[in-house]
């Protein structure tokens, strides 16, 4: 009878012990992308003018957020400039990737939101998609009928949100860049949560958010702590707490 009491006494005791893999999630960002004309814009607080909707009182109500990494880097020599340059960008291993943004509520009252995604010789495509009513956090998928990202090619991406129908300058703006990479090995593994992690061990922004913002989704309290700490990694873990909304399908223009 002790021995037995003893076994059932410890068993809570290993259950507590288990950790998750992603309680140590630590994302190993990459070199950054050659110098670019377009060097890329993580936020915008809608400079040009909010649409129009409920005023607040929280900055991060009123900037429309890329969720992706940043650089600074000094301004290129014989540029004339001084302060450093702000470079957004991340790598993927997915053909057809999913971008991830904070719509403000400032921006849920536009009439027109636009992505764009060209490459660096023949390649560009434009997209609509219809906005939710109200703040949070949105994805964008490429959809799987337009050409796949070549490896090594570096995509430049642009979300535009206008708040006439018949846009001209946008109220709204971000860029920034991304590049396929194609290892000669699939990431494998048995959980989800250790995929998250090989993701990010390899530099893999756009699939270590993806997948993790997926699990996020489902099981929101064991992932809680690895959530928090990747948008700390882009200076957003303001936006912790933001639901996931259920949106966005691009359609081709």
């Amino acid at each position: 009878m002790t021995n037995q009491l003893f076994n059932l006494a410890i068993i809570p005791l290993l259950i507590i012990a288990q950790k998750s893999p992603l309680d140590a999630l630590i994302f190993n960002q990459p070199p950054p992308p050659p110098d670019k004309d377009t060097p890329g814009q993580q936020a915008d607080s809608g400079t040009r003018g909010p649409c129009d909707a409920p005023p607040s009182d929280s900055e991060t109500d009123k900037q429309l957020v890329a969720f992706i990494p940043t650089l600074e880097k000094p301004a290129p020599e014989n540029s004339g400039l001084s302060l450093p340059e702000t470079h957004v960008w991340g790598l993927t291993q997915n053909q057809h990737p999913t971008f991830w943004f904070y719509l403000p509520a400032t921006a849920t009252s536009a009439q027109v939101a636009q992505f764009s995604l060209e490459n660096e010789t023949n390649y560009q495509s434009n997209f609509q998609f219809n906005l939710p009513q109200t703040p949070g956090i949105i994805s964008l998928t490429l959809p799987t009928n337009e050409p796949p990202l070549e490896p090594g090619q570096w995509y430049y991406w642009s979300l535009k949100i206008y708040c006439e129908t018949q846009p001209s300058t946008p109220n709204f703006f971000v860029d920034g860049w991304i590049q396929r990479v194609q290892n000669e090995t699939p990431f494998n593994s048995d959980t989800p949560q250790n995929k998250i992690v090989i993701y990010a061990q390899n530099g893999l922004w756009f699939d270590t958010i993806t997948e993790l913002a997926n699990l996020h989704r489902q099981t929101p309290q064991e992932t809680e702590t690895a959530w928090a700490n990747l948008l700390e990694y882009i200076g957003w873990e303001s936006l912790t707490e933001t639901p996931i909304l259920p949106c966005c399908t691009l359609e081709k223009q």
